[in-house]
């Protein structure tokens, strides 16, 4: 599996400069790749670009000999979730729906489905909230939603796994839960690319991408 970003440029309206100025990356199999920069860097949207969210003004995303840009919208519905997810820094809940529920709305999956709401129980468990399923997003913590949007991008099982800011806010113990997780989600053949200011991430990864101003500034490699 190899996912590749090959010379993206973006640039938004209301800014003098491109926010991505010709960025070219490489992921493979059993990665777990860490993105830091400074807030403003451009991050953010190179994550969003990378999960086939945001179509960079410039360049390519490729996954597995696929320019996901040019795949129409129905194929490229069927990649977002299952081959390659999300999770934004936002944890973005339906208030109305139970936690359970929210885990299998975005999947078309019937909420009353017993099979996968048991499936969605044992996600929540490995992040040690499975007794909150039930609740409502109202009733969670920023922690708690947070593993919560980890569980919800994972339920399918998806090869490339991109989380932006996943630890920002959460103490030391539950930044642990998750970034362990994640881990031993690479250790699987997964593609693990998280966005983030905490240095204790280094620890977790293969590479580090350190990011300035739009522009890769210098890879970095760790022994895990």
């Amino acid at each position: 599996m190899k996912l590749s970003v090959q010379n993206a440029f973006v640039k938004y309206k209301n800014k003098k400069n491109n926010t991505l100025e010709d960025v070219s990356l490489d992921f493979s199999s059993g990665e777990f790749v860490a993105v830091m920069g400074p807030s403003g860097s451009g991050k953010s949207t190179l994550l969003a670009c990378m999960s086939g969210i945001l179509k960079p003004h410039h360049g390519k995303v490729i996954w597995n000999d696929k320019s996901i840009y040019e795949l129409k919208d129905k194929e490229l519905s069927q990649i977002h979730g299952k081959e390659i997810s999300y999770v934004s820094q936002s944890n973005i809940f339906l208030k109305e729906y139970t936690i359970n529920e929210n885990i299998l709305l975005p999947y078309n999956i019937d909420i009353r489905n017993k099979e996968w709401l048991e499936k969605a129980k044992s996600i929540l468990e490995k992040f040690r909230i499975n007794q909150l399923g039930n609740n409502y997003p109202e009733q969670l913590s920023g922690g708690e939603l947070k593993r919560a949007s980890i569980a919800r991008a994972i339920l399918m099982s998806p090869k490339v796994i991109i989380a932006d800011e996943p630890t920002t806010g959460l103490d030391k113990e539950t930044a642990g839960i998750i970034l362990d997780y994640l881990d031993k989600l690479a250790q699987k053949e997964k593609i693990v690319i998280i966005a983030t200011h905490d240095e204790n991430v280094k620890k977790y990864c293969n590479n580090v991408y350190n990011i300035e101003k739009g522009k890769v500034i210098r890879k970095t490699y760790h022994e895990r």
